[in-house]
């Protein structure tokens, strides 16, 4: 009876005991780091990106290796506009992953990240190769197209920023109104007037009124394909009924069409005297006043020193305290006159001496005549 007591409580005892700690292996770690990795992209999914890179970071502590936890921080910093470290931990996914056939879906995907951000450090070499590198692995991903085509369109390589806008267009472009809107003005400058014009109307009409300065460039560009296909009054009736266009603009516009179509000293008085300067509304101090949102190459303002975000205060010694006020005293003043330009620049105040000149320069220096200019317009039967 007594060795059956004592046998129990050894029993009792042994069962009191916690199991044993597992072994901490790396094969453990890393399994460890994937379920880390799988919680880093569920948070991810649901847009709880600080969450996501936690997990990620916690997956990396424990497994350096971790391609998963490597390309899901990537993925959540980017996300959450932390470019410098998304960059980094990018670029470490990709020599990690980079021999792996089973990877390729995620290493376009990284390596479209390094080219957007490149892209917006203004690397622009760097971006069209992280893209290039992006379609190579995945020739369907619409968003490294988009980026590799705004990087041609900027270059003035019109004819590759046309292949990969249409491409990004037909798979279903991320960036659609941006991709419409530059393939339309890549026809256009290229002189493919025809093609340009269903995307430059398909842009115009879904870019906001909050966008005045870029429905004025589409909308020009519209009009002057209608011009150089031989449609002259369907031009000119989109300057004359456009409401983006004040007054004196309308006027150049058409002015600029007289001038296409040959009679140039009607144009160059229906346009009257330019200083190359287009200005618009701005505050100053709680006070209204003309600011300058475009200088003309060449001009009178430009060779004055005038410059994009001058705040005009005095014209010809008059006061300025809006747009009207600057205007009426710019109608003013003849052609060849010298006067003074009193800006605020910077916080500080400066006087500038212009030459009111007339509109020739303008017209012959003005970017979007270039395409028409090179060939003959067409004349309607």
């Amino acid at each position: 009876m007594r060795l059956f007591l004592i046998l129990t409580l050894i029993l009792a005892l042994q069962g009191c005991q916690t199991a044993p700690e597992p072994v901490d292996t790396s094969e453990t770690r890393a399994a460890k780091a994937l379920a880390l990795a799988a919680a880093a992209k569920e948070a991810y999914e649901h847009r709880e990106f600080a969450q996501a890179i936690e997990q990620a970071r916690r997956g990396l502590q424990l497994d350096e290796t971790s391609l998963d936890s490597w390309y899901w921080l990537g993925t959540a910093l980017f996300a959450g506009n932390q470019d410098d470290e998304a960059f980094t931990t990018s670029k470490r996914f990709v020599e990690l992953g980079s021999a792996r056939p089973d990877r390729q879906g995620q290493l376009a995907q990284a390596y479209d990240r390094l080219g957007w951000i490149s892209f917006r450090k203004g690397r622009m070499d760097d971006a069209v190769k992280y893209f290039s590198l992006a379609i190579e692995r995945a020739p369907t991903l619409a968003h490294a197209l988009d980026g590799r085509g705004q990087i041609a369109y900027l270059k003035k390589d019109y004819p590759a920023a046309v292949r990969d806008f249409s491409k990004a267009l037909e798979l279903g472009s991320t960036a659609h109104q941006i991709a419409v809107e530059s393939r339309g003005l890549a026809y256009y400058w290229m002189g493919n007037f025809a093609k340009a014009l269903p995307d430059l109307k398909a842009a115009f009409e879904s870019t906001g009124a909050d966008r005045r300065t870029d429905r004025k460039d589409l909308l020009r560009a519209r009009a002057f394909c209608h011009l150089a296909l031989g449609e002259q009054e369907t031009a000119a009736n989109l300057f004359a009924r456009a409401q983006d266009f004040s007054e004196e603009e309308r006027r150049y516009n058409l002015a600029v069409m007289t001038y296409l179509t040959g009679d140039k000293e009607l144009a160059l008085r229906q346009a009257g005297k330019r200083t190359g300067i287009t200005v618009k509304e701005a505050k100053l101090n709680a006070a209204i006043i003309a600011r300058v949102d475009k200088v003309a190459p060449g001009s009178p303002a430009d060779k004055a020193g005038v410059q994009v975000g001058d705040e005009i205060t005095m014209a010809n010694g008059i006061p300025v305290s809006n747009i009207e006020q600057y205007r009426e005293v710019m109608r003013s003043i003849p052609p060849g006159t010298k006067f003074t330009l009193s800006i605020v620049r910077n916080g500080a105040k400066r006087g500038l001496s212009l030459t009111m000149g007339d509109a020739e320069y303008v017209i012959k220096s003005d970017p979007y005549l270039a395409p028409l200019l090179a060939k003959p317009l067409r004349s309607k039967n």
